[in-house]
């Protein structure tokens, strides 16, 4: 029994350290000899295009149609990527493969991790049977998620009035968003989301009104951060959801700025409060903490008394000194009783 525990110990430990992924395919005769392209799709709504800094690997496709990507290249969580084929092999940095426009292409999108061996047997790439292992991946599920769009487009065939057309696009909204769901896979959810969400989709409306009252969305993007951490799935999909203006949110950024805005108010009025009990401290009355006469000299305390009712210039004809000698008893006395005007005088003469 521990013999067993340890050989199944080893083995787990093995196949994590020797994972590789393992992507094969096979296409007609008229990409035989040109080249194919795995490329990472860090943005879905920027899935059409195929570009040159996405690009992980390239593989030969023999004269036969079989190609193959393996590795350790990918990541341990699952990402989507996108397998490119064309006929554009000459220079894949021209505008042709920015753009999309290569007349003779083909590509699969496709979910997958650093753990998936993948199987593409089927011609062009037009559909897909997966014969996956070790994970229990669901790469298919892009595949699954394009074709119940296209059939909104045989929906619309048999429409005959707006309003069926307006409650098709409902109903194709709901149903891609339902079915993304079942798969329990967040960049499921995210790929359908580009679909219904996007500026140019027939279901953008139904989206829109959805999006003032569901949770759904809030909870997807918990999913998104949870399973992919920092990524820019979910990075871009919160940017998404702030310009749509999702209530829950826009909520959350909203109570932020107001519990930011108290906290500037109650810092403020602290500093104000500390201010005015530090003013009002060495505003204590000076005849409650000092005795004048056991502190001033008795030439300061003569101009001590002089200074309630007289200039200086009266108090140094009065005493017949300088008025430099009377500023300079006025400061000794100033810094002796702890006061700092002629108006902090008058307390210690009150009866």
């Amino acid at each position: 029994m521990t013999k067993n525990v340890f050989l199944f110990f080893f083995l787990t430990i093995y196949l994590q350290v020797t994972a590789q992924f393992q992507f094969s395919g096979k296409v007609n005769e008229v990409f035989s000899e040109a080249t194919a392209y795995l490329s990472v799709v860090s943005d879905c709504s920027k899935k059409e295009l195929f570009r040159t800094e996405d690009i992980l690997q390239e593989a030969q496709i023999d004269s036969l149609g079989n190609f193959v990507f393996e590795g350790k290249i990918l990541t341990d969580y699952n990402q989507i990527y996108k397998i490119h084929i064309d006929k554009c092999n000459d220079n894949i940095t021209s505008y042709k493969h920015l753009i999309n426009h290569c007349l003779d292409s083909r590509e699969i999108l496709f979910i997958a991790n650093n753990k998936d061996t993948i199987s593409f047997p089927l011609n062009n790439l037009d559909q897909v049977f997966c014969d996956i292992a070790p994970s229990q991946s669901c790469s298919n599920v892009i595949v699954e998620i394009e074709n119940l769009h296209e059939n909104l487009y045989a929906d619309l065939a048999f429409a005959k009035s707006d309003l069926q057309r307006k409650n098709i696009y409902k109903n194709h909204f709901f149903e891609l968003q339902s079915f993304a769901k079942s798969f329990n896979e967040p960049l499921a959810e995210l790929y359908a989301y580009h679909h219904y969400a996007s500026e140019n989709s027939f279901s953008r409306k139904a989206y829109l009104a959805d999006l003032q009252q569901s949770v759904y969305y809030k909870e997807l993007l918990e999913k998104l951060n949870k399973n992919y951490p920092n990524s820019n799935y979910s990075k871009q999909f919160k940017a998404k959801l702030l310009k749509d203006n999702y209530p829950l949110l826009k909520l959350k950024r909203y109570n932020y700025k107001i519990w930011l805005a108290v906290l500037v108010v109650l810092l403020l009025f602290s500093l104000v409060l500390n201010i005015h009990q530090i003013r009002k401290q060495r505003k204590v009355s000076p005849k409650q903490k000092l005795d004048y006469k056991k502190i001033l000299t008795n030439q300061e305390q003569k101009v001590f008394e002089l200074m309630l009712e007289n200039s200086n210039k009266a108090i140094a004809e009065k005493l017949f000194v300088s008025l430099s000698t009377v500023k300079t008893h006025i400061n000794n006395i100033y810094a002796k009783l702890n006061i700092n005007s002629r108006k902090d005088i008058g307390v210690f003469f009150k009866k």
